[in-house]
């Protein structure tokens, strides 16, 4: 057995970091093979697809994750089993897996955020147009954005001035804003009820005398702001979970590091 404080102490927490490193691993995998087989995902991608939003993005990261998952939790088991047996053989493995999957995170990373650009700008426009192309209630796209959000229209709810569903009745129906921009009670667009529909309309009009400060049945925060915001607090828990993750790989690499120089004779594999 590993012999000296320091030895034994990186035996002892190389195992405890790559048990818990196996276990990330498998929830990585389980996450990924969620995507692709969860039947109550695939309704609310079926509502993206609506918007024409591409979901290849999701479907590729979904098979990554898999693969990922996968390898990590195979170089976990090895880390675990290399520490048990101070095997160099399958401590070796590990680093190069420690290694593999660090550069490979930081890669990711770097994607990310070069791409953070145009991903924000091909989800503005897609909303947009599916706002300015927006026909009545029961419009599965828009209608599921703003119950679920709370939001109206893309940027604000002035965005339906410009729709087809605005030009073609609004002036003889006085309505300026679909009902799901009111606030209201329901969990989707076909059993949504404004609370007030008629002071809505009237804080949607035009030329409303009603300060912005003021309105009380209107939501005023748009689509696309709403789903940044939503995406900007899920990034905050994943920058600090990939943080984690990596302090946990780091510490593996100079536990296995240490054990591998102090291991002793009888485990020559």
């Amino acid at each position: 057995m590993a012999e000296g404080g320091c030895a034994k102490c990186s035996r002892l927490m190389l195992v405890i970091f790559n048990f818990i490193f196996w276990i990330s691993g498998g929830a990585v995998l389980g996450t990924g093979i969620f995507i692709l087989v969860s039947d109550e995902l695939e309704s609310f991608l079926a509502t993206l697809i609506d918007m024409d939003i591409p979901l290849e993005f999701l479907y590729t990261a979904a098979y990554i994750m898999i693969a990922v998952g996968a390898f990590v939790f195979i170089a976990g088991f090895c880390g675990c089993c290399g520490a048990v047996r101070e095997s160099s053989v399958m401590l070796g493995i590990y680093i190069f897996c420690m290694v593999i999957v660090m550069l490979g995170e930081l890669a990711a990373g770097i994607y990310v955020a070069v791409e953070k650009g145009n991903l924000e700008k091909n989800v503005h426009d897609v909303i947009s147009d599916s706002v300015r192309n927006y026909t009545g209630m029961g419009n599965s796209t828009v209608d599921f954005l703003q119950v679920k959000l709370h939001c109206c229209g893309a940027d604000n709810f002035t965005d339906y001035r410009s729709s087809y569903w605005y030009t073609s009745h609004t002036q003889a129906l006085q309505e300026y804003v679909p009902e799901t921009c009111c606030k209201g009670l329901g969990t989707d667009a076909q059993n949504y009820v404004p609370f007030n529909i008629g002071l809505c309309q009237e804080e949607a009009q035009p030329g409303s005398l009603i300060p912005s400060d003021k309105r009380e049945e209107l939501r005023s925060k748009g689509c696309f702001p709403s789903i940044m915001d939503w995406l900007t607090s899920q990034s905050v828990i994943l920058i600090g979970v990939g943080v984690g993750i990596a302090l946990i790989q780091v510490l593996g690499i100079i536990f296995a590091v240490c054990l591998c120089r102090n291991r002793t004779e009888y485990y020559d594999m």
